[in-house]
């Protein structure tokens, strides 16, 4: 936070830094302290600005934090695109995609919070804009998903890439408990309820792949 004065951002370039500024924090905050901690006040205060300030750019926390998943998602359909797809077939499909997750935590986190929470503090014009943005990176995770994967249909892997984020979505939370559930299943006895997300996630995602593959007939679509 800074100690100068608070200027409204006027110029094109001044209102696209302060937009950054607001998302950089949220970031931070975010990565820091946990989703619960990112309020407005607190992203305001990081990013020396007041609090209502947000506003000119972003409907809600909500908003901002969604704005964080479709980056999040963009950064890591780039990454897919720019890897070797020499290795082919369902099991490199599904470790690629899966590892693409594990190692975007911050990603898993937001994909879990999109639906029951992110979602509801969005106004209608906006919610559509985000879809369009979610399909538009969905084509891009299909094409590599595609590439890795020449038995699946394109209409069976964009099915099996919706199945892959309702898997995150599923699976962040219950492999990531709070820390009250967290010493409570440290008793021997809830053993079974200690879920690792990598091989959880890495194994229903490959059980699915291979079940969409062993589907593809003719296209559906036609």
């Amino acid at each position: 936070m800074t100690d100068a004065p608070f200027q409204r951002a006027r110029s094109p370039e001044a209102k696209a830094r302060r937009r950054a500024d607001i998302l950089s924090a949220a970031r931070a905050i975010l990565d820091q302290e946990g989703s619960e901690a990112v309020t407005l006040q607190e992203i305001a205060t990081r990013a020396g600005i007041v609090k209502s300030n947000i506003y000119r750019y972003f409907e809600s926390r909500e908003d901002i934090l969604v704005e964080l998943l479709l980056s999040d998602m963009a950064e890591m359909n780039d990454a897919l695109a720019d890897m070797d797809s020499a290795d082919r077939g369902a099991e490199a499909t599904a470790r690629c995609i899966a590892d693409a997750f594990v190692a975007r935590p911050r990603f898993c986190l937001l994909v879990s919070l999109l639906a029951p929470t992110l979602e509801h503090n969005i106004s209608p014009e906006r919610l559509r804009a985000i879809k369009l943005q979610l399909l538009s990176e969905q084509k891009r995770a299909v094409a590599s998903v595609c590439a890795r994967c020449p038995d699946l249909r394109p209409d069976a892997a964009a099915e099996w890439t919706n199945m892959v984020f309702v898997l995150a979505a599923g699976l962040w939370p219950m492999t990531h408990p709070g820390p009250a559930l967290a010493r409570v299943l440290e008793a021997p006895e809830f053993a079974a309820f200690k879920l690792p997300f990598e091989d959880q996630f890495h194994s229903a995602a490959l059980a699915a792949l291979r079940g969409y593959i062993a589907g593809s007939g003719p296209d559906r679509t036609g």
